[in-house]
């Protein structure tokens, strides 16, 4: 089983996401970001007394579909962390995923980023000739913004290659602690919002498994 956090715009939270589900799932993970963000947390956890995960990292497409490979249709999983741009490496991680997710800001520079990503995904479907969907999740979401969550919502429900994830995703200090130290949020304060917003995300996820 592959699961793949894509969006060709940088700063979404891909890596952030990618690292708390791959702790929370007991997944391995596939860092195709060039600031390998997963690696350096993964390398974190050593000294924060916690087992590294397994974490493959390539630039080239062909060894990325060789590893992604070694996941389809096995009971192993795998979680991979796409790099904020589009190339040919993310491409094939997009044709080989079971399941796509794309985290997305409520604001307006959001959702003009994520029109650019549904172009991809379009080009992608006609290359393949299927359609490739992605699960969006609404993150680093302000609970005060309750009106631009809406808007950003309404307008996934309405679009083609989009589905919409149930779990919304707040910003929360606890991210960046926990990624600070190689720890996911559940790990890090299991008791904190953050973990239960990031176990509720999981819980959706195996649910289409």
């Amino acid at each position: 089983m592959i699961i793949t956090l894509a969006h060709q715009k940088g700063g979404v939270g891909k890596s952030t996401l990618a690292t708390n589900l791959a702790a929370t799932l007991g997944a391995d993970i596939l860092d195709l970001d060039l600031q390998r963000s997963c690696q350096l947390w993964n390398r974190s956890r050593k000294g924060a007394g916690l087992p590294e995960l397994t974490c493959h990292a390539t630039n080239t497409a062909a060894e990325a579909k060789s590893i992604m490979g070694n996941y389809k249709g096995s009971n192993g999983l795998l979680i991979v962390d796409c790099g904020g741009f589009d190339s040919e490496t993310n491409r094939v991680a997009l044709a080989l995923s079971n399941i796509i997710l794309t985290p997305v800001s409520p604001s307006q520079i959001e959702l003009y980023g994520l029109q650019n990503f549904m172009k991809i995904l379009k080009e992608a479907s006609q290359q393949l000739g299927r359609e490739i969907v992605t699960n969006v999740v609404i993150n680093n979401a302000d609970s005060r913004s309750k009106a631009a969550i809406e808007e950003v919502q309404a307008f996934i429900q309405s679009a083609n290659y989009l589905e919409l994830m149930e779990t919304v995703i707040h910003w929360r200090t606890d991210f960046k602690k926990a990624y600070a130290f190689g720890q996911s949020v559940i790990e890090l304060n299991a008791k904190g919002k953050a973990a239960a917003e990031i176990t509720s995300l999981a819980a959706e996820i195996k649910s289409t498994f």
